[in-house]
C-alpha cells in the first residue's frame, strides 16, 4: 500500500495544499505537521475525528488521495456532513468501494497505534511489558482483536525479548539499548550502573528505537501468522526537526527500509546537507526519488 497523491483543503489552519508521494521514503517539509499527520492518519484508517480540535473541522472541508491497495489504485475523499467527516472511496471504475477499503485496512487497533510515531513518547518503552502484563489482558484483548490470548503471541513476543541483542542509542555517548526480562526498554552504558539523563535528543532516538522494535515485532507477527494485512504507510512526526546535528540516524533509517513500507516523515524545514548526514550515504536513493514539500 502507499498513498500517490494528497489535496487537503479547509482543514485546520490548511487552505489549500497538495503534493505527490513516492513509495519508499518521503521527507515532508511542511510547518503544518499537525494537520498532514491527522489527514493521513484519517486517510489510511488509522484515527478517527475524536482528536481532532473542533476548530480545524469545517463545513467545505475535503481531503482527497490516489492510494494503491495491491493492484488497485483507489481515490478516498473525506468530507463534511452533516458537520463530521465522512470518508468515501470509490475503485478505477468509479464505483463506491468504501466499505472494501476500510475493511482491506481494518488492522487491530494496537497494531494501527504501532504505526504512528509522534516524537518523545514517554510510555513506549513499556509497550512489550504490557504485552506480557495479565492484569492488561482485558484492555489489550480487545485492542489486539484477542491476537494477545493466543499462545503463539506469547511464544513469539518472549522469544523476540530473550533473542534481542543490545543496540546502540546513535548519539555522541556509547548508550546501548537493551530489554529486560519483564519486556522494558532501558537505555544502559556498559560498565556504568549510576541513573542515566538523556538529553533532548537521546530521548527521541530511544523513543524511535522503541517505536522500530515494536513495529518489527508486530511485522514479524504478521508474517509468522500469515495475516496477509495490508502494510499501512509508517507515519513519523516531531523527529528531525528535535536532533542536534551530531545525531546519527543512518542506520536507524535503512533499518525502517527494510520494512518494505512508505514512510513518511512529517519535519519542518531541515537543512539539505544535515538530511543528507541523517538518511546516510547508502540512501541516495531515496533521497533522489523522495518528496520534500512545503505547504502553501
Amino acid at each position: 500500500m502507499f498513498i500517490q497523491q494528497i489535496t487537503i483543503e479547509n482543514f485546520g489552519a490548511i487552505r489549500h495544499y497538495d503534493t505527490e508521494l513516492q513509495q519508499g521514503l518521503n521527507i515532508v517539509e511542511s510547518r503544518y505537521g499537525a494537520e498532514l499527520h491527522e489527514a493521513i492518519g484519517f486517510l489510511i484508517c488509522n484515527g478517527g475525528v475524536s482528536g481532532i480540535p473542533e476548530q480545524w473541522l469545517r463545513d467545505d472541508l475535503l481531503i482527497s488521495a490516489t492510494i494503491r491497495l495491491e493492484d488497485t489504485v483507489y481515490t478516498v475523499c473525506i468530507r463534511s456532513v452533516l458537520g463530521r467527516p465522512q470518508m468515501f472511496a470509490t475503485d478505477p471504475t468509479g464505483a463506491d468501494a468504501t466499505e472494501q477499503y476500510q475493511y482491506a485496512l481494518s488492522h487491530c487497533e494496537e497494531q494501527n497505534g504501532a504505526e504512528l510515531f509522534g516524537g518523545w513518547e514517554p510510555y513506549i518503552h513499556l509497550r512489550f511489558c504490557d504485552y506480557c502484563d495479565w492484569d492488561a489482558r482485558d484492555f489489550l484483548s480487545d485492542r489486539t482483536d484477542r491476537l494477545i490470548d493466543t499462545k503463539t503471541f506469547h511464544r513469539y513476543l518472549l522469544g523476540y525479548i530473550r533473542s534481542f541483542v543490545p543496540e546502540p542509542l546513535g548519539s555522541k555517548k556509547n548508550y546501548l539499548v537493551s530489554i529486560n526480562q519483564q519486556g522494558k526498554f532501558e537505555v544502559m552504558l556498559p560498565g556504568f550502573e549510576g541513573e542515566i539523563h538523556l538529553s533532548e535528543t537521546e530521548k527521541r532516538l530511544f523513543s524511535y528505537i522503541c517505536f522500530l522494535n515494536v513495529a518489527e515485532f508486530w511485522a514479524g507477527f504478521e508474517k509468522m501468522r500469515d495475516l496477509h494485512h495490508e502494510k499501512k504507510p509508517l507515519l513519523i512526526q516531531d523527529f528531525l526537526e528535535f536532533l542536534d546535528e551530531g545525531a546519527d540516524i543512518s542506520s536507524l533509517i535503512a533499518r525502517t527500509q527494510k520494512l518494505h513500507r512508505q514512510i513518511i516523515i512529517l519535519t519542518s524545514p531541515v537543512e539539505d546537507e544535515i538530511k543528507k548526514k541523517w538518511m546516510g550515504e547508502n540512501n541516495g536513493i531515496f533521497l533522489e526519488s523522495c518528496s520534500t514539500v512545503c505547504s502553501l
